[in-house]
């Protein structure tokens, strides 16, 4: 039996407890698809069925073109290296502004500091439609993790703000990060099935695994 055929009957055996068509259905009336242009519809419920059916898995397909995002526009690779290095915060809220527009979402940058020193450290602030965020302050360690916990926290603390109902998840960490943005009801749906690590988490949860103190920041 070659590799293939080996994981392919370890995903057939898998005993599920829900039915993924009925899933992808509910997640449809919940309003998952809304941002993804029709045409591409069909082929991302495929997946994503075929995905919660062999890997209990919240799959997604990805444009060819960088920066590579899905194409309903809810998943993204989430590198903590590039988040915590310099311009990344920058460069992460490009990468998701065309699901912004799509969302009538607004992100505006009135300033924006990233400050190196060798004795005080990294201190990094960003104001974003008029309210001001210190993402590090005096921060002398490696903040991955820290990164993209306060990433998550600066975006939907807008979304509250803003009167939106997603919200972004976490999902792995490191260099293996990925960030989905669900709203409240398609989270609670998916949240009972999905098993490992490569499921959504709240940021409090997210932040419990992966050992990153959020209490030792102030989004204020």
């Amino acid at each position: 039996m070659g590799l293939f055929d080996f994981f392919k009957k370890k995903s057939s055996e898998l005993k599920l407890n829900y039915d993924p068509d009925q899933i992808v259905k509910k997640l449809d009336e919940l309003g998952y698809f809304k941002y993804a242009e029709l045409s591409d519809i069909p082929e991302i419920k495929k997946d994503l069925i075929d995905s919660l059916t062999r890997l209990n898995y919240l799959g997604s397909v990805s444009f060819d073109e960088s920066p590579y995002n899905s194409k309903e526009y809810r998943h993204y690779h989430f590198d903590g290296e590039d988040l915590f290095e310099e311009g990344g915060f920058i460069w992460q809220l490009e990468a998701m502004k065309t699901l912004f527009e799509k969302m009538n979402f607004k992100t505006e940058i009135s300033n924006h500091i990233e400050d190196w020193d060798n004795e005080k450290g990294l201190n990094h602030f960003i104001t974003l439609n008029g309210k001001e965020y210190v993402i590090f302050k005096n921060f002398n360690s490696s903040g991955w993790g820290e990164a993209a916990q306060r990433f998550a926290e600066i975006i939907n603390d807008q979304l509250e703000l803003q009167d939106n109902d997603e919200r972004l998840y976490l999902v792995n960490g490191g260099n293996d990060g990925n960030a989905v943005y669900l709203t409240d009801k398609q989270f609670e749906l998916l949240d009972p099935i999905l098993k490992g690590k490569e499921r959504p988490l709240k940021i409090d949860d997210w932040c419990k695994i992966h050992q990153v103190d959020r209490q030792n920041y102030n989004r204020h």
